[in-house]
């Protein structure tokens, strides 16, 4: 027995070696298996990170060949009194001026002053209404932002003991346009002139580097451009053109919203109301409408005027505010800047007469004995105009046999004119004692940067 016993203690070890355990086939594909789903994990981000920063850039290269530039436009329409002889079709029967006298007087007492509201029946509303309100507003100014980018400059200056120093100026821009590969972006001028180099955030999330592409320095305007390729296709979705309204109806009352730097913080909001309408500035060869706002100003703000349809109707301005309310801020009226904006976003030239000019009231034209035509304000030295001998006093009344009614019209006119062009000019000269007609040629030339 106790051999037996023996024996039996003597294959114990044997026992123990052949015990096979359950987890052990399982042990051998668990680990391969982690390792492949992580692999393809790592795979994926990698080409979907891949696929984000090359495709738009090969998207470009494949497509060079069909990159022919497309210019920018933005459609606008004429005022009323804009209308001039020059629209009337040939053999149109033109009614006397007397006749016509007391519609157009009515049409301006009209303007000058409208109706009162009668308010038939009062309205009840609650702090739920008043919320809703807001959350409308709120919701417009979203959609609206869309189009607003933060814009940083820096420019390299030296401290007083000659040292290098890097001077970052931050404020916003209103992108324009998204055509021929590139983003194209107005800004204030005095923001990026200066500037070594400049920076667009898009969304918040994107920085792209853009480029001065021209401006305007008489209206402190300026266009800068990123290269699309730049943005991240997937971003592109949270960034839409602006849409360019028309200013040329707003009224004193209508709430408007201040979107971009409007309290000199980039990003920042406010809400308001047009109080004031019917000023404007010249500038040289053109003249744009202002509009004042119950806005405080500040010195730092820039950005935009919006409807409550979201749509651009004025471009806030520090520059041109010459006789209005220091203390609010005003805005040019976005309809007869829209030629200019697309000048520079197209990089055309800029056709150079040289004057500066007044619209003529009724009460002037009945005095010189003219239907239409504009004054002459100042001619600047060296231009064309000057060396073409028109001189301040002077009524411009057609260019290249097409009537002049405004100074807006003059500017449409020359503008579609060519660097190099001649024009004949009829003008009326006031600066004599006796009034008289004279046809002046001028040779229209391109406007340099310093003029």
């Amino acid at each position: 027995m106790s051999d037996k016993k023996q024996d039996n203690n003597d294959f114990e070890f044997i026992k123990e070696q052949v015990i096979v355990k359950k987890y052990k086939k399982f042990k051998k594909w668990i680990l391969p298996f982690l390792m492949t789903v992580l692999m393809a994990v790592l795979f994926g981000i990698i080409a979907a990170a891949t696929f984000c920063i090359t495709e738009p850039r090969l998207y470009k290269l494949l497509h060079r060949e069909n990159q022919n530039k497309t210019p920018v436009t933005f459609p606008t329409i004429d005022p009323e009194d804009e209308k001039g002889p020059d629209t009337e079709e040939p053999g149109t029967i033109t009614k006397d001026k007397d006749e016509e006298k007391p519609a157009k007087e009515q049409t301006e007492a009209d303007v000058q002053q409208p109706k009162p509201v009668i308010v038939e029946k009062s309205i009840e509303a609650d702090i739920n209404d008043y919320i809703t309100m807001y959350d409308d507003i709120k919701s417009i100014a979203y959609n609206s932002s869309k189009s607003i980018v933060k814009v940083s400059s820096i420019i390299k200056e030296k401290d007083w003991f000659g040292n290098p120093v890097e001077r970052e100026v931050k404020t916003t821009g209103l992108v324009i346009a998204d055509m021929n590969g590139e983003l194209l972006i107005l800004v204030s001028l005095d923001r990026v002139k200066d500037a070594n180099s400049i920076a667009v955030v898009f969304t918040d999330t994107i920085q792209a580097n853009a480029v001065l592409q021209d401006y305007e320095s008489e209206i402190n305007l300026a266009v800068i451009s990123v290269n699309r390729a730049d943005v991240p296709e997937i971003f592109m979705n949270s960034i839409t053109v602006a849409t360019l309204g028309e200013s040329y109806s707003i009224a004193n009352g209508t709430p408007i919203i201040a979107l971009g730097s409007p309290n000199g913080h980039p990003g920042s909001m406010e809400v308001g109301m047009i109080t004031s309408r019917g000023s404007s500035v010249s500038i040289t060869d053109n003249r744009l409408d202002l509009f004042n706002t119950d806005i405080i100003n500040n010195e730092n703000s820039d950005g935009v005027i919006v409807n409550l349809k979201g749509e651009v109707i004025g471009i806030m301005t520090r520059t041109l505010k010459e006789d209005m309310n220091e203390e609010l801020s005003a805005a040019i009226g976005i309809s007869k800047i829209k030629s200019v904006i697309q000048r520079m976003a197209n990089k055309d030239p800029k056709i150079y007469f040289g004057i500066k000019t007044e619209d003529m009231t009724d009460t002037a034209k009945r005095k010189h004995e003219v239907e239409n035509g504009i004054y002459v304000e100042a001619v600047k030295a060296n231009s064309p105009a000057f060396a073409a001998g028109i001189k301040n006093g002077d009524i411009i009344l057609e260019v290249d046999s097409q009537t002049v009614v405004s100074t807006n019209r003059f500017y449409d006119i020359i503008s579609e004119c060519k660097p190099g062009q001649t024009v004949s000019v009829k003008i009326k000269r006031t600066s004599t004692s006796a009034e008289k007609n004279m046809d002046i040629e001028v040779t229209l030339t391109e406007k340099s940067k310093s003029d």
